[in-house]
Parts: C-alpha cells; structure tokens; sequence
C-alpha cells in the first residue's frame, strides 16, 4: 500500500496505468501531459507544490529511441528537464520521487561479452534517447529530493488494446504473415510491468532511496524472446534471425542484473520465461473474453 498523496504522472500510459490498476485503493493525484509543460516551469513547480503530495510516482516519459536521433528536443524535454523540475517540487514539500529510467543507459562497453549490466556499474549512453534518460538521473540527484531511480528493461504489459503491446503485436503478426524476423544480436531482459509494479511498492514499504535495476531475472536475445512468444501462443510462423537497421546506435546488451535488490534480500523478479509464460496466457484469455 502507498500511504499518503501520491501523484502519479504518466498515468496514461502502461506503466502508469498499472499502477492504477494494481493498486485500486489508492486515490492518485494525476496531471495531464499539457499540466507538465517543461517551457513554464514556475507554473508546474507551483501546480505541483500546491497538490502537496507525499510520493510522487513519475511515468512520463518519451520512448522513440530513434526519432531522438534526429531531433532530440522532446526525448530532453520529457526524460531529463521534466525529471529535474519535478525533483524540485518535491523537495519543497519532502515529497519522495519514484522516477523510472533504462537499462540503455549503460550503453555499448559490454557488447562484446554480453554480460548483464550490473547497478554499481557507470554508464555510458550511446543514443540521444538513453543520454536524455542519464541526464534525467542527474538532474533527480542534483535536486536534492529523496529518490528512487529503478532501470527498466524490454518493457511489456498491458491488454490486448493498447497501442504499444510489443508481445500481443508479435502474435498478430504471426498470425497473419507466413515469415516473420527477428534480432539475435541483440540481448535484454524482457520485462512485465506488473512485476515492476510489485517491485516499486515493495521498496516504498521498506522505505529505501536510491538507483537501482528492476528487470526480470536472466537474459535472452530478441529473436529467441520472439520465437518463445510464438511458442506460448501455440503459433507456428517462421522466424528468420535478422539485424535491423535503426537510426539510433542502440546497445547490442541491454540486459541487466538486479544486484542491488538481491544484496538487501529485496529482488522480487521473477524469471522472464515464467512471466511472459503467464503473461501471454492472460492476453489469450483477454481475446476469448472479448469475442
């Protein structure tokens, strides 16, 4: 349970929306994405401050990697100017901020090896996406405002109606074409934003501050994250392993270790395999309940 006036920003979107969903007797404060206009910060810091909240649970966020590349504006905007502001008001009121950020953010020093990113690790951000995403850290640090920054991975969640279910679009798609391609390069740790959920109110229990990675336990590359997919929806597609080209220098390992969590006896991740097991299941259902 989160005690107190919570002010959940982003509440629109998946993770956002889980919150809501996941914790039904929690009365959030909400703000809409034209109440965080970054270029009239008195007036948000004001808007914020005037709400009084006790935790505010950030989950806005700009997510197009590759259009950063080209025109950075608003991934800065959002992911790094947004988080600081907030940080501020929060530290006016002593409210704690919850802020999410990527496990992108560690970059390309270990594709060769493929090991999963560990938090004590540095960072070093090779796409305009993943340096607004540092940047927001920072600015959450620099504000002086108790925080907890979790490091999220191969985000997924949500019903079969929301417009970014990477796992439900793979099934469409396997569905509906004969061939299908995926990425064996690259390597994550798909994770369901349910757990993160779960995770987030377990450190708000226990009250701790900090950085941490928040992902699912192990690590597979896209292609066979794909394949396991179409396995669990009984589907039989083909899938041709391919490397895509993207306008961002995405990091071939964005797979992370939850070492934090696990050293205070705090981890509650399940293994990726058994979420999207369940996971999947449960959009099945959701199709047969809808027909």
């Amino acid at each position: 349970m989160i005690r107190g006036t919570v002010l959940l920003l982003g509440a629109g979107g998946m993770l956002g929306s889980t919150f809501r969903a996941l914790c039904p007797d929690v009365a959030f404060q909400t703000l809409s994405r034209g109440e965080l206009d970054v270029s009239s910060p008195r007036v948000l810091l004001d808007r914020i401050v005037g709400l009084a909240p006790t935790v505010i649970i950030n989950c806005a966020a700009d997510t197009n990697v590759d259009r950063a590349e080209a025109d950075p504006a608003d991934a800065f905007a959002v992911n790094a100017v947004l988080p600081g502001l907030v940080a501020q008001a929060a530290r006016q009121v002593n409210a704690l901020l919850v802020h999410f950020s990527s496990t992108g953010c560690y970059g390309r020093h270990q594709d060769g090896d493929l090991l999963p990113h560990s938090d004590f690790e540095a960072v070093f951000p090779t796409t305009a996406h993943h340096r607004s995403k540092v940047a927001g850290e920072l600015a959450v640090r620099e504000a002086g405002c108790r925080h907890l920054i979790l490091r999220l991975g191969w985000l997924y969640g949500g019903s079969i109606t929301h417009k970014k279910n990477f796992v439900w679009a793979r099934i469409r798609d396997a569905r509906s074409k004969p061939e299908l391609a995926s990425d064996p390069f690259q390597t994550g740790s798909p994770t369901l934003v349910d757990d993160v959920v779960r995770q987030t109110l377990v450190l708000l229990e226990v009250g701790v501050v900090g950085t941490f990675n928040c992902v699912a336990t192990g690590a597979v590359s896209r292609f066979d994250y794909v394949a396991r997919i179409m396995e669990l929806a009984g589907l039989s597609s083909h899938l041709r392993p391919a490397r895509f080209k993207r306008a961002a220098s995405v990091a071939e390992n964005e797979a992370a270790v939850n070492d934090k969590l696990a050293l205070m006896g705090l981890n509650i991740m399940p293994l990726w395999d058994e979420a999207l097991a369940g996971y999947v299941m449960r959009l099945l259902a959701e199709e047969a309940e809808s027909i």
